[in-house]
C-alpha cells in the first residue's frame, strides 16, 4: 500500500504518470499500471502534464502571496485541444481546474488543488488588422501593442501594466487609463471558450451570447477563455502627459471631473503613493498626437485650479506611454524582490455620488504599513454607459454616468512570509470594503478580500440566479475556477 506521502515523494523524483485512479483519488505511475486497481489513462497531449514538486510549487501562489494552493498537476498545453481533453478528464473525476495567466490576482482567485493550466504556452498572435487583434489567451497586452504599431494600430484600452495576459484580464474586467472606453471586456468582439464539459465554443454578442457574456468578467466560472478578438483603433505617434500634485481631496476631484467631463483629453486618472511621509494625489492627464499636431497645453488644461506652470510635462512615443509602468515593475523586481512581496490589494468601484467622500475618509487613515516597499494607489473614472458586460459589476445607478475604481495596491516592506501582516491587511480590507458598500460601492475582485457565499450573492444582486443557471449549463460538474469561492 503506497501512502499519499510516499506517492507525493515519488512525484518529485520524476515518476512517469499514466492515469488517475478514481477509487483512491491519486495518480497512477507506469510502474503501478499493471496492478489490479482500476484507473483511467490520461489522454494523449500535444503539450505536457507536469507532476514534479518544483513546477507545482511555482503555481501554488499568485502575486498576492496571501493564499496558497498546491495543484495536483500543471498542464502546459501545446494546443487548445489539450485543454479540452484535460477539462473533460477532470470533469469525469471531480478534479477542479483553473487557468493561470500571469498570476496577478492577489488572494488565490486563479489557484486550485486540482489541475492548474498555464496559459502562457498558448501565445500566438493570429492576426492584427483593422478588423481587430485575434490572439491566444496567453498573449500579453504588451505584445499586441508592439504587433499593431507597425500598422498604425493599437487596442482601445491597455492595462496600466501591459505585462498581463489577455485571458487573465478579460476574465476579470481590465481597467485602464482611458475614461471613455469602458473596460477591456467592452472591447472584445469574439471569443473561443472551453466550457466545463470540455466543449470548444465560439461566441460573440450575436452567437452563443450567454456564454460570451458569462466569460467576459465572469472569473472563469462558466468557461476558460482560450482565444479572443479585440477591436483595434488608430495608434497615434506620440503622447504627452501632464502631472499635477494635490493635497486637498475636494480640489483634486473638482479638477479631475472638469478635465474628464470636457472630453478633450485621452485619459485622466490619479496615482498616489507615500512620499516624504505624505500622500499627494498625482493627477495624470494625457493626450495623444501625431507629427505636426502639437497639443495646445493651455487650451487642454484651462479652468483647473492649478496654473500650467505647476505641471510636470512628459513627452514620449505611444509605445513608451503604453509601457510606462513596465520599467517601474522591473526595477521593483530587481531591487525589492517584488514578486515575493506580500500584496494584499484592496479594490472597490464607487458611485460618483459618494466616491469623493469615501476617498476623503480613507486617505487620512493610510500609514507607511499600507504602502510598504512598493505600494501605490489609483483612482480611475469611467462612463457607466460604456460598460456592456452584465457580469462586470458596478454600483447601482445614482443619477450619474460615472463610476470610479479606487485601488490601494499595498505591499509588504520586505519579501517572505508574514502571516501577521497579511492578517492585518485582510482585516483592513474588510473594514474598508464594508464602508465602501455602505456608500454604494462594489468589489473589483482582483484584490484580497475574504468573501463568503452571502457576499457573492449580494455582489451579483439580481443577476445571481442567472449566474447560477449559466454555471449549471456550462459547468455542470462544478469544476472550473474554485479559487474565488463563488460556488
Amino acid at each position: 500500500m503506497v501512502t499519499r506521502r510516499q506517492f507525493l515523494a515519488r512525484l518529485g523524483s520524476g515518476v512517469a504518470i499514466v492515469g488517475f485512479a478514481p477509487a483512491t483519488g491519486m495518480w497512477v505511475s507506469s510502474a503501478e499500471a499493471a496492478a489490479a486497481t482500476p484507473f483511467d489513462r490520461l489522454p494523449r497531449l500535444d503539450g505536457a502534464l507536469h507532476f514534479d514538486v518544483d513546477t507545482r510549487m511555482a503555481d501554488s501562489v499568485d502575486l498576492g502571496r496571501v493564499a496558497k494552493q498546491l495543484p495536483l498537476a500543471v498542464l502546459k498545453p501545446g494546443s487548445v485541444a489539450d485543454i479540452q481533453k484535460m477539462v473533460r478528464f477532470c470533469g469525469q473525476h471531480g478534479i477542479k481546474v483553473s487557468m493561470r495567466g500571469q498570476g496577478h490576482s492577489t488572494q488565490g482567485q486563479g489557484l486550485t488543488s486540482g489541475l492548474l493550466i498555464e496559459s502562457r504556452s498558448l501565445a500566438t498572435i493570429h492576426s492584427v488588422g483593422p478588423q481587430g487583434a485575434d490572439v491566444d489567451c496567453g498573449v500579453l497586452w504588451r505584445e499586441i501593442v508592439r504587433a499593431g504599431l507597425p500598422q498604425g494600430l493599437t487596442v482601445p484600452l491597455t492595462t496600466t501594466y501591459v505585462g498581463l495576459s489577455v485571458g487573465g484580464t478579460l476574465s476579470m474586467g481590465g481597467f485602464g487609463a482611458r475614461n471613455d472606453t469602458g473596460v477591456q471586456v467592452d472591447t472584445v468582439s469574439k471569443l473561443q471558450v472551453v466550457t466545463g464539459t470540455g466543449e470548444l465554443v465560439e461566441c460573440s454578442a450575436t452567437r452563443n451570447r450567454e456564454l460570451f457574456e458569462a466569460a467576459l468578467a465572469g472569473m472563469g466560472q462558466c468557461g476558460l477563455i482560450v482565444r479572443a478578438t479585440v477591436r483595434t483603433v488608430k495608434a497615434h505617434q506620440h503622447a504627452r502627459i501632464y502631472q499635477f500634485y494635490y493635497t486637498d481631496n475636494t480640489q483634486f476631484f473638482a479638477d479631475l471631473r472638469l478635465l474628464v467631463d470636457r472630453g478633450e483629453l485621452d485619459g485622466v486618472y490619479n496615482l498616489f503613493t507615500l512620499t516624504n511621509g505624505k500622500i499627494p494625489y498625482q493627477l495624470n492627464a494625457m493626450t495623444f498626437y501625431d507629427d505636426g499636431a502639437t497639443p495646445d497645453d493651455a487650451h487642454l488644461l484651462r479652468g483647473i485650479s492649478q496654473p500650467l506652470s505647476k505641471a510636470t510635462v512628459v513627452n514620449c512615443t505611444y509605445q513608451q506611454w503604453a509601457e510606462r509602468y513596465d520599467p517601474i515593475i522591473q526595477r521593483w523586481r530587481d531591487t525589492d524582490d517584488w514578486d515575493n512581496l506580500i500584496k494584499p490589494w484592496q479594490d472597490v468601484i464607487m458611485p460618483d455620488s459618494t466616491v469623493e467622500r469615501y476617498v476623503g475618509e480613507v486617505m487620512p487613515t493610510m500609514t507607511p504599513e499600507d504602502f510598504g516597499a512598493t505600494g501605490v494607489g489609483f483612482v480611475f473614472r469611467i462612463r457607466r454607459s460604456d460598460l456592456t458586460r452584465p457580469f462586470f459589476r458596478v454600483p447601482a445607478p445614482d443619477g450619474s454616468d460615472w463610476v470610479y475604481l479606487f485601488d490601494i495596491l499595498t505591499s509588504s516592506a520586505k519579501p517572505g512570509p508574514d502571516p501577521a501582516f497579511a492578517r492585518r491587511m485582510l482585516d483592513r480590507n474588510r473594514r474598508l470594503f464594508d464602508r465602501a458598500r455602505q456608500l454604494g460601492g462594489v468589489r473589483y475582485p482582483i484584490g484580497s478580500l475574504e468573501f463568503d457565499r452571502q457576499d457573492w450573492q449580494r455582489h451579483y444582486g439580481p443577476l445571481w440566479p442567472e449566474l447560477v443557471r449559466r454555471k449549471r449549463r456550462y459547468d455542470p460538474h462544478n469544476i472550473l475556477t474554485p479559487g474565488p469561492g463563488i460556488f
